[in-house]
């Protein structure tokens, strides 16, 4: 007869294999792998079991589901699920999916959804239907860095707002009336800055291969199947520009958003998200994943950067200018997106960030699809999630110099 696992049973269970994780995460962190692989030993390959619909316990206070002949116990926080389907519910969006994770183990916190449009649909943050929009500029800024361009090198643009157009790619004295360098124009999303650079010193392999490093195009492990985001990088010039600038044909799901964050927080490493704690049953858990590193850390440093400036002086600045009580004291650095779809008309928007910014604990991802009429975008749906993150923990930054040693 099969008993019902105990909150204690769970909590020790759970610790011990939150332990053997982060000791995997730390050894691991360093080290380049070609692709996600598994620590488990070989044997005869069989499908991987898919997790089942979510169903809070209520005796044991955690989310379980089914997971092929067991019963999976997952790393969700419940009030901090709960607390996340409440804004999104409350604003009642077309859709919404937000995801909070923990860069330094990939632990999974939270992957709340709401959609007013299909009220039945579920794994809404693993589906990669929006565009990436200016979220992209965080590969397109890795790209780059890595050929060489300083952060601080000024481009002088005009235009763009909205979108492009091949005139914009050449200077033009008599228009180009603004300057900013890659830095700030990150910060401020400029498009055209983007377009310049990217039509510069980029090549549709160079940005390809960077979009692929980040696991665009791939398949990426999970228990429940994860929407492959497609990212088409175009060969001919403006082509190219243009979806470096995040007007291309680069859709995102909400996980995978969360997992471009880690790489920045993680200083360039990513440690795999995995959001089953244990299998209570005749089922063995998924295998462990090995950290990546995606980018250098120089290269995730600067990113860094220029993420905290999007908060304190950019695109997200309004958003978090005057936090809630819980998030007072909390850096926060992040990247907004956002791209209007017509028939039927669509404004997506986007954060992806992490806090605290110099020692992050917790990265969010938050899209927000309105129609004509809106009563909520991404970075105050973000805002919310990082304020109910905070809500009952004390804020503790480690010295930078400790908290590099894991991720060299």
């Amino acid at each position: 007869m099969k008993t019902r696992p105990t909150l204690i049973s769970l909590a020790i269970a759970a610790a011990c294999v939150l332990a053997a994780r982060q000791a995997t995460a730390q050894t691991a962190a360093g080290q380049a792998t070609p692709a996600l692989a598994g620590t488990a030993a070989p044997g005869p390959v069989r499908p991987a079991p898919v997790l089942g619909a979510r169903r809070l316990d209520a005796a044991t206070g955690r989310f379980l589901a089914s997971y092929g002949a067991g019963e999976a116990v997952l790393t969700l926080d419940a009030r901090l699920q709960k607390r996340l389907e409440r804004t999104l519910t409350d604003y009642d969006v077309p859709y919404g999916a937000t995801v909070l994770l923990d860069p330094r183990t990939g632990r999974v916190l939270a992957m709340a959804e709401h959609s007013r449009s299909e009220p039945r649909a579920t794994n809404l943050s693993l589906r990669a239907r929006s565009p990436a929009a200016s979220i992209f500029k965080i590969v397109t800024a890795a790209a780059l860095l890595e050929q060489g361009y300083s952060p601080e090198e000024p481009v002088c643009y005009h235009g763009g707002n909205h979108r492009l157009a091949p005139r914009m790619l050449k200077d033009d004295t008599r228009r180009d009336n603004a300057c900013l360098p890659l830095s700030a124009a990150f910060g401020h999303s400029a498009n055209v800055v983007f377009a310049k650079l990217a039509d510069r010193g980029l090549t549709p392999e160079v940005l390809r291969a960077t979009a692929d490093r980040f696991l665009f195009n791939s398949t990426i492990p999970f228990p429940s199947p994860v929407e492959t985001s497609r990212a088409e990088i175009p060969e001919d010039r403006f082509g190219l520009a243009n979806a470096a600038a995040g007007f291309g044909d680069v859709r995102l799901s909400a996980l995978h958003a969360a997992m471009l964050g880690a790489v920045v927080a993680n200083h360039g490493v990513l440690v795999p998200p995995w959001v089953v704690e244990l299998v209570q049953g005749n089922e063995p858990a998924p295998a462990l994943l090995e950290p990546m590193r995606i980018v250098d850390e120089r290269v995730a440093d600067a990113l860094g950067g220029m993420m905290r400036a999007t908060v304190t002086g950019g695109t997200a600045q309004r958003a978090f200018s005057r936090p809630p009580r819980e998030l007072r004291g909390v850096s926060v650095a992040g990247k907004t997106g956002s791209l209007n779809e017509q028939k039927p008309f669509r404004d997506h928007t986007w954060f992806v960030g992490y806090a605290p910014a110099e020692d992050p604990q917790v990265v969010v991802a938050t899209v927000v699809v309105n129609g004509p009429l809106w009563r909520v975008r991404a970075p105050w749906v973000a805002r919310e999630a990082l304020a109910a993150y905070f809500a009952d923990r004390v804020v503790e930054v480690i010295p930078a110099s400790s908290r590099r040693v894991a991720a060299r």
